[in-house]
């Protein structure tokens, strides 16, 4: 039992880390990616993540919110485009990013700053958060559930857990929403079974979560509260005082976000947003037989059940449950972005659902995580009610995502991110102005020169006193103001380079499942070329 105690985490800890390590800046950073590097970056040199920086604009990458009967007046004068952003929401009057906490921002300029502009230094911190989630996860679950089995099947699952994979090797929040959700139950049942500090330590890990994603901890702090409540009903003065110090100290930063303007306009109906994030969770996190059954399994052994057990199980099934509730309500997409943090619920869930379920037939317990890991078949229940999204690749034997993992870490997808960079690097002059419709922001981050355009095609027009040097158009992306660009275009001779071959997909290094439903097309490239002279025809 000593032995597989400490080889279990050793086993599943070398896993994670060659999976999230492994060639962890063969591909450049995409548009996502990039909006956090530049931001941390402009912290380091302003003090705060600033969207303009008097030279190129960061705004949300969200069409359905530009207001196309005023485009125009936004294309050639910067300073109307920065205060059309600043009334919309998208950041503060000084141009203060507002959109995300600035935790991740903050997490990711020490890393450029300790290790240097690279794409490296841009995920690292990310990565090894994600391995350090995997251990956490063991060891939460062997000292809430004294069980090695369950702490080895629960850390496996989230190893082998493709997309929580390819999310925590990003330069994003994910992974650091993921840490602080687990830290935060860590805590919470500290608390709870009355340890030292347990309170404080809670506190400081809900704040820490705000400050890194303040859009996820709502559904699983009122869980916690509530369950809270009832095992301290004959002295709810206890939670309330923890509550009412998380209030205090949070509240500024609610204030000072303006986290009431967060909401957007959201894309098709609440109940389309809840099949699509339904659909989400149950192919990604954990199948929703798995949550069912769970569920039924508590109901079933409720009065067998340690209390912390059956408490950490009911937690984790209404956090699952809120989560599907909340996503559709609170955000525009739903995209698996917004869940992924769950991850390590799901595979926890899971795993005691298995290990209770078989007792002492250890080999079944481990069959059952291999069909877990490996294939789709229990996801498919609910597929065959409710009809999975267009963009899904429906597998019958093995799990999609699995392969796709595969080709991610150790394989050479097309970049084309990495293509075009490189080229301008090597051709363009540092102040040299380019115009690119979308995937801006990587430009942004690899390169010294005035980047135009974007989703809010800012200064696509702006030629008052230099025209664009180059032209890059991604012809797959269709949420753009395309008319913008074919003015723009029009207005010069261009000459298309030949030798730049990046594959013209709306996405460079994407994760989220519906982004792969995008091939790159064998037979063309991203429209990039050079101005030579005025007046020319579009591609």
């Amino acid at each position: 039992m000593e032995i597989a105690a400490t080889a279990a985490p050793l086993v599943v800890g070398t896993i994670s880390a060659v999976l999230l390590l492994w060639g962890l800046s063969d591909k450049y950073l995409w548009q996502d990616e990039a909006q956090t590097a530049v931001l941390a970056e402009r912290m380091l040199r302003f003090g705060r993540p600033l969207a303009y920086d008097g030279v190129n604009l960061i705004t949300l990458d969200q069409f359905v919110l530009e207001d196309p009967a005023t485009i125009a007046q936004r294309t050639t004068d910067p300073q109307a485009a920065v205060k059309y952003y600043v009334d919309r929401g998208d950041f503060k009057a000084d141009t203060t990013w507002r959109w995300q906490p600035w935790g991740q921002f903050i997490v990711e300029a020490a890393s450029l700053k300790a290790l240097g502009k690279t794409t490296l230094a841009a995920r690292l911190p990310f990565a090894l958060a994600g391995i350090v989630i995997v251990l956490l996860l063991y060891q939460f679950v062997l000292t809430n559930f004294s069980s090695t089995l369950m702490a080895s099947l629960a850390a496996l699952l989230l190893a082998f857990n493709g997309y929580w994979i390819l999310h925590s090797r990003q330069c994003r929040y994910y992974s650091l929403s993921t840490l602080f959700l687990l830290l935060t139950l860590m805590a919470y049942a500290r608390w709870q079974r009355g340890g030292r500090w347990g309170a404080a330590a809670f506190g400081i890990a809900v704040w820490c979560w705000f400050q890194v994603d303040y859009g996820t901890l709502w559904p699983v702090l009122l869980v916690l509260f509530v369950d809270a409540l009832v095992a301290h009903r004959h002295t709810p003065w206890r939670p309330m005082l923890v509550a009412a110090a998380l209030a205090v100290t949070m509240g500024p930063f609610v204030y000072y976000f303006e986290l009431w303007r967060r909401l957007s306009t959201p894309v098709g109906t609440w109940g389309d947003r809840f099949r699509v994030n339904l659909f989400n969770m149950n192919e990604y996190i954990v199948p929703l037989v798995v949550v069912l059954g769970g569920i039924a399994l508590l109901g079933w052994r409720w009065r067998t059940l340690l209390a912390v057990e059956r408490r950490m199980v009911a937690m984790v099934c209404a956090a699952i449950v809120g989560f599907s509730l909340w996503v559709p309500s609170a955000v525009p997409f739903s995209f698996l972005r917004y869940v992924i943090m769950l991850a390590p619920l799901g595979c926890l869930l899971s795993a005691w659902a298995l290990v209770r379920a078989c007792g002492s037939r250890i080999g079944i317990a481990w069959l059952g995580a291999a069909v877990l890991i490996l294939t789709p078949w229990l996801s498919k229940p609910l597929n065959l009610v409710s009809p999975p999204p267009r963009w899904y690749k429906s597998a019958t034997v093995l799990r999609p995502d699995l392969s796709l993992m595969a080709v991610e870490v150790f394989g050479h997808r097309p970049d084309p991110n990495r293509v075009l960079v490189d080229w301008l690097k090597q051709n363009a002059r540092p102040t040299d102005e380019i115009l690119v419709n979308y995937e801006d922001v990587p430009l942004m981050f690899y390169l010294p020169n005035p980047i135009r355009g974007g989703v809010a095609a800012f200064r696509a027009e702006d030629d008052a006193k230099a025209p664009p040097e180059f032209v890059v158009l991604r012809r797959s992306v269709q949420f753009v103001h395309w008319a913008v660009y074919e003015r723009e275009f029009r207005r010069y001779h261009w000459f298309e380079v030949p030798l730049v071959r990046a594959p013209d997909v709306p996405w460079g290094n994407n994760p989220d499942p519906f982004a792969q439903a995008f091939s790159p097309p064998k037979d063309r490239p991203i429209y990039v070329a050079r101005r030579i002279r005025r007046i020319g025809t579009l591609p």
